[in-house]
């Protein structure tokens, strides 16, 4: 089993969406909200605070208090590491296995990013904050199968990326984390969005994030090049 301690870069926080309209995100890339905990994961597979070749994994909510409720989902975050050490953005859910209504969806079930890549390009203010709380309020269930689902990488060996653009970071997450049973890549697409609505609907998806290609991340901070919007009931 990993060891979990209080990771090395607790300073840092999510970037927040910004107050902007989605249709003002310049060239986006379009991902739907997952429903669960928004948290940066921490691993660290090498260094002094290893000890006997134990990964170090660290979950922090927004609120960067330290997470110790997945000992499964720090143990598939060690495995699936290829890296020194990772700095991740993503979401703790329930949904992989499960579905919208409880029925199971596995895996298999859900598009990967590299399904979503082969056919396209493939979390402001006041408006996202009750638009995600909206998300929140079904957090995930204790008794549920836990996947992290990562979809953004701030943290390359000990190296910040954040003023690497946010496509760029995204072909660099499918480099250093290999998917597993509860490690999964997030969901994204360039638009036209056309089928993927009813896909996402269908699947029990709410919410989706409008993020620049070219955005820099901006840890803590209100960004306007992501933006939030509710998926069309219909």
């Amino acid at each position: 089993m990993n060891v979990m301690l209080e990771p090395a870069r607790s300073d840092l926080r999510p970037q927040r969406f910004g107050r902007l309209k989605q249709k003002k995100v310049v060239d986006p890339l379009i991902e739907p909200i997952w429903v669960g905990e928004r948290v940066l994961v921490h691993v660290e597979t090498t260094g002094l605070r290893v000890v006997d070749g134990r990964p170090i994994v660290g979950i922090q909510n927004e609120e960067g208090e330290l997470l110790d409720a997945y000992p499964d989902v720090t143990q598939a975050v060690a495995d699936a590491t290829r890296a020194d050490s990772l700095v991740l953005d993503g979401y703790l859910t329930d949904r992989v296995e499960r579905g919208s209504e409880g029925a199971a969806m596995s895996a298999v079930d859900t598009p990967t990013m590299g399904d979503m890549t082969r056919q396209l390009v493939v979390g402001g203010g006041r408006r996202h904050e009750e638009m995600y709380q909206v998300d929140k309020s079904t957090l995930v269930d204790p008794a549920a199968v836990i996947t992290f689902v990562a979809v953004d990488v701030l943290v390359v060996d000990d190296e910040e990326i954040f003023e690497v653009p946010l496509l760029e970071r995204k072909r660099v997450l499918e480099s250093v984390i290999e998917e597993n049973q509860l490690v999964r890549y997030g969901i994204y697409v360039r638009p036209p969005l056309g089928g993927w609505l009813i896909s996402w609907r269908s699947i029990g998806f709410r919410t989706m994030a409008y993020k620049a290609a070219n955005g820099r991340y901006r840890p803590g901070a209100y960004n306007d090049g992501w933006a939030i919007a509710r998926i069309p009931s219909r």
